[in-house]
């Protein structure tokens, strides 16, 4: 019985698959992390700053390193955002845009300062969030819109660019969590 789990443990790790918390050799003595403001190569002022943020809180909330500034920490993270774009993807009868998808792309590298070694690289990492920019197309009573800090009555005093905009940005910070999420498993968990 243990020679067929370990054979099916070395063939998931042939293909690239491990359980969760073995992928990426995390150093046994690295105890800190220092989280840069990764570069930011889209027209969105700020975000760099929001992502980082999200980032650290994330470790912070997991506790498996303590988020230490910059130059400090044991292992380092940095990337790049590369690209943010939101796009129509539903249209009222009138050809008006209803509703938008955005998309954030970044790469991550997790660096052990002492040696200069890369423990995780990841190039590519995706998330995407969809919005209603008008009021018709907004369900007041998911989950999504009651997390957010509009009341459901004031959508007929907005115009659609007013609650586009709300929207849209509700969206940004739901992928900047997401994306926060995503660069904790890859770099910790090497998924």
């Amino acid at each position: 019985m243990k020679a067929g789990v370990a054979l099916v443990l070395v063939a998931f790790s042939a293909c690239g698959y491990h359980l969760a918390g073995t992928g990426p050799a995390i150093p046994a003595d690295a105890h800190t992390i220092s989280i840069h403001l990764f570069h930011n190569h889209t027209r969105e002022r700020g975000l760099q700053v929001h992502l980082r943020r999200a980032i650290e809180e994330e470790f912070r909330r997991r506790g498996a390193l303590r988020v230490v500034p910059e130059g400090e920490g044991d292992l380092e993270l940095t990337g790049d955002i590369r690209r943010l774009a939101s796009v129509p993807v539903a249209f009222s009868a009138t050809d008006e845009a209803v509703q938008y998808q955005s998309t954030m792309t970044i790469g991550m590298r997790l660096v052990e300062r002492a040696s200069g070694r890369t423990v995780s690289e990841t190039p590519v990492l995706q998330e995407a969030q969809d919005f209603g920019a008008e009021s018709g197309v907004v369900i007041t009573s998911s989950p999504h819109f009651q997390r957010g800090t509009m009341n459901g009555r004031d959508l007929t005093d907005l115009t659609n660019v007013q609650l586009s905009e709300t929207r849209r940005r509700a969206a940004l910070q739901d992928l900047l969590d997401q994306l926060a999420r995503d660069v904790y498993q890859h770099a910790m968990e090497g998924f």
